[in-house]
């Protein structure tokens, strides 16, 4: 196996890691929660019940987990569903203007979920 193979593995996995992740959390906050993650094509307003305080909530949890910087989303487009997000998600993991998150940061952010959505 190549180092570029190995590489594209990697980046595979963490692709469908960011993917289960972003979900996972619109799925546990969303007000229309069915305990279940959420899929791509899900609208976050019409489907999963998201007002716009619920999405500050979301970004927040995003920014936290993700390191988004700053600027990034402030200057992010309109997402309309799930997968919106993971793309957007992903592109700025690939520019450099967020993080792959690490199993700490994961743990961390999931107990932030766990509460406030109870």
């Amino acid at each position: 196996m190549t180092e570029e193979t190995k590489e594209q593995d990697q980046d595979a996995v963490s692709d469908v890691m960011v993917r289960t992740l972003v979900r996972e959390l619109v799925g546990e906050l969303a007000p229309a929660s069915t305990s279940q993650p959420a899929r791509p094509e899900q609208v976050l307003r019409d489907e999963l019940g998201y007002d716009s305080v619920r999405q500050v909530e979301l970004t927040f949890i995003l920014e936290e987990l993700f390191g988004f910087e700053s600027q990034v989303i402030e200057e992010a487009p309109f997402m309309d569903t799930v997968g919106d997000l993971e793309e957007f998600t992903l592109k700025m993991i690939s520019q450099g203007n967020a993080k792959s998150p690490s199993p700490s940061d994961v743990a961390r952010v999931k107990e932030l979920v766990g509460a406030q959505s109870k």
